[in-house]
């Protein structure tokens, strides 16, 4: 049997919009790089003979210079040959990324061991016989592997024959990216594929590693670049065992290093805030603050006291994340220690007539009564601070 590895969706360069920290962009947008030298590391430990890339190297077809040369850099360093299809964002055809002169010429120099199959042909790897499929539009109607149904596949020797393409099975539809405006019809009909005579589907397209049939596997993108779905597996490769006519033995391999998680938390007491650091603490412990997304969800009430709290524990999380991505609808329901100590105070009259005020338009409800729960939340953190004084 012949062992190699199979992934996609690297899209080096995503430039990652929607992260607001500038630094925490070019992070993200290295460590999409610095993932490929894990592959290799990956490709030497399982002793693969090549690495396959079903689609989306690059993020676009016009990806800068120094991200094509550092790229390259990085699939030099698999140590193995590397065989690419394009995808629908760094699809083939005039003027694409592949007929650019820099980048002929630095993957030439500086990665010889690549290979970009640009043609609907068999090719010859290392043990296997590759079907590349590559896209050379952004979007198609045609089924990129018709040409495979066209063309006698029984009789392409004693080889392993493994398919590349790129883009959504009819029963299991494409992920679209949260950056992506269009959508990707360019549909796969595995139904229709000759798969008696192909040993393994290495597909693209859908960012999480899963088997899309039988034979047929998306290996997901190589690091996490989007909040997952519950349950997807993400930021891994395939490691793939094949053999002519013997089922494939299709393993994930961790290479991802950045963490995208999600939670939702609702408050209903004074220790809220105390009890959600705890828990994001020991949510990010494996990774660490500086290599995690956090997408937070914030609902329920908390004292004025807690409110404090809340927004200072809320600072320190957001700085030491890699991002941030906050849905904060937390309602100010004093305490009612918090109210005798501010309609009650005897340092300051003025300061318990306005709370009282505020208090009687919080009761009463009403429209107003949001802004009063703000003013009033305001106006106990000067009095805590000895603005009151």
């Amino acid at each position: 049997m012949t062992t190699f590895i199979h992934t996609a969706d690297w899209q080096i360069g995503k430039p990652f919009s929607r992260v607001a920290d500038e630094h925490s962009r070019a992070r993200l947008r290295q460590e999409r790089i610095d993932a490929v030298r894990r592959i290799g590391d990956v490709a030497r430990a399982t002793q693969a003979a090549f690495v396959v890339v079903a689609g989306d190297l690059f993020d676009s077809v016009h990806p800068t210079n120094s991200t094509v040369s550092a790229t390259c850099d990085a699939i030099a360093s698999l140590g193995v040959p590397a065989y690419v299809i394009p995808g629908n964002h760094d699809h083939a055809g005039p003027g694409s990324i592949w007929e650019q002169p820099f980048f002929v010429g630095e993957s030439r120099e500086r990665a010889p061991n690549l290979h970009v199959l640009l043609e609907s042909r068999p090719v010859e790897a290392p043990g296997c016989l590759l079907l590349p499929c590559p896209l050379h539009r952004r979007q198609t109607v045609s089924d990129p592997t018709q040409w495979i149904r066209d063309i006698d596949v029984a009789g392409l020797g004693a080889l392993p024959r493994v398919v590349l393409a790129h883009g959504s099975t009819l029963d299991f539809t494409g992920e679209r990216d949260e950056e992506d405006t269009t959508g990707q019809p360019n549909f796969i009909d595995l139904s229709r594929l000759p798969l008696d005579h192909v040993d393994y589907v290495a597909l693209g397209d859908w960012h999480g590693l899963i088997r899309a049939d039988g034979k047929a596997w998306y290996s997901g993108s190589h690091e996490t670049d989007r909040f997952p779905k519950p349950g997807q597996t993400t930021g891994h490769v395939a490691c793939v065992r094949v053999g002519r006519g013997i089922a494939p033995v299709v393993e994930p391999v961790a290479t991802g290093r950045t963490k995208w998680l999600v939670h939702a938390e609702t408050f209903s007491g004074a220790e809220g805030p105390a009890t959600l650091h705890d828990y994001l603490g020991q949510l990010t412990s494996d990774a660490g603050r500086g290599n995690v997304l956090l997408k937070l969800s914030l609902t329920g009430s908390l004292g004025l006291g807690a409110h404090a709290d809340l927004d200072a524990m809320l600072r320190s999380w957001q700085a030491g994340l890699l991002d941030l991505r906050l849905d904060r609808e937390v309602g100010i329901e004093p305490t009612q220690e918090e109210i005798d100590a501010l309609v009650s105070n005897p340092d300051d009259p003025l300061i318990a007539h306005v709370a009282a005020d505020f208090v009687r338009q919080i009761t009463g409800g009403g429209d107003d009564a949001a802004i009063a729960s703000t003013a009033l939340s305001l106006l106990h953190g000067f009095a805590t601070a000895g603005g009151g004084r």
